[in-house]
């Protein structure tokens, strides 16, 4: 997280027990692909977590690349292959599901993207007192458009879902950005993902819907 080494590690073990009861609720293949979100966000709050005390730890310092890299494949290439295929997974309406094939397509695409970016262009970090700056030199990413080629895979899906929840679970995701962007502008990688990573906990509920739903049917 943005803020401190305790506060990363404390957000990664919530995320790992809502993943873990998750995976208790789950009842098919598709609910159990979505459970990855906490646990995927609780790998990234450890990440951080590393990435703090690797300042004031000399024998840490020498890892602080590599988890700085394990956390960007997630926040630039892992989202945006996840969240389109998590909502595809769980979408019952044929249309519906017609039409977030074509976001997952996108979801591949960006991710091979920001995977050949992250192999191939500088990425490094700067650490204030309470916040932790990713600086990426990729290609477009200082275009006011690059945003936009960010989200169409990695949050408007959510939007397209029939589930209430995965509506929700993308209006926390957009707000919890503007906030980032107005707020902490420079320190937007690290602070979204932050918000990003309690946005998750919405993948419990929406289990749990699935099931009640499954439960109704097969009652």
């Amino acid at each position: 997280m943005c803020f401190s080494a305790s506060a990363s590690f404390a957000s990664s073990a919530l995320l790992a027990a809502v993943g873990v009861a998750g995976i208790a609720r789950s009842q098919t293949a598709p609910q159990r692909f979505l459970t990855a979100m906490p646990f995927l966000f609780s790998f990234q709050q450890l990440c951080e977590g590393v990435i703090w005390l690797s300042v004031h730890d000399a024998g840490l310092a020498h890892y602080q690349k590599v988890v700085m890299y394990a956390f960007l494949i997630m926040a630039q290439a892992g989202w945006p292959l996840f969240i389109p295929f998590s909502v595809l997974l769980l979408e019952h309406d044929f249309k519906r599901k017609r039409i977030l094939k074509w976001f997952a397509g996108a979801g591949v695409l960006a991710a091979v993207y920001y995977s050949w970016c992250l192999l191939n262009f500088d990425a490094y970090l700067v650490i204030n007192p309470y916040h932790i700056r990713y600086e990426l030199d990729f290609p477009l990413s200082k275009r006011w458009f690059y945003g936009i080629l960010y989200f169409i895979p990695a949050v408007f899906p959510t939007f397209l879902s029939g589930n209430k929840l995965f509506r929700a679970l993308g209006m926390l995701l957009l707000s919890s950005y503007l906030i980032s962007m107005i707020c902490y502008r420079d320190y937007i990688v690290s602070v979204w993902c932050f918000f990003g990573a309690l946005s998750s906990i919405t993948a419990l509920f929406i289990i749990n819907k699935e099931r009640a739903e499954n439960n109704k049917i097969n009652s």
